[in-house]
């Protein structure tokens, strides 16, 4: 699904964790879909987890719109069902 474009991988293993440590929401302009997140091998579990929890929040709920959450920094909404799909994947991941 990615094009290579503002991958974590693109900005290489060594910038990646300073990035995402020092503004999240700022990480989150890395990612157009929830599912880009669980295929960033740069990032942690913890780190994928805190991202996904945070894009699932009620606070990037569109308004009116309760079916879609907009984190700040992404391009567009996605349907909360597709964040909630990526964090039981990497539930089951984790226990693997």
């Amino acid at each position: 699904m990615s094009d290579g474009l503002n991958s974590p991988e693109a900005l290489g293993p060594a910038s990646w964790p300073e990035t995402w440590g020092a503004n999240q929401s700022q990480s989150a302009l890395l990612f157009a879909h929830p599912s880009a997140v669980l295929a960033a091998s740069a990032m942690s579990g913890s780190d994928k987890r805190a991202l996904l929890a945070a894009w699932a929040s009620d606070a990037s709920a569109v308004e009116g719109q309760p079916g879609l959450r907009w984190l700040p920094g992404t391009p567009a909404p996605v349907a909360v069902d597709d964040i909630l799909s990526c964090l039981q994947a990497l539930d089951r991941e984790g226990l693997h």
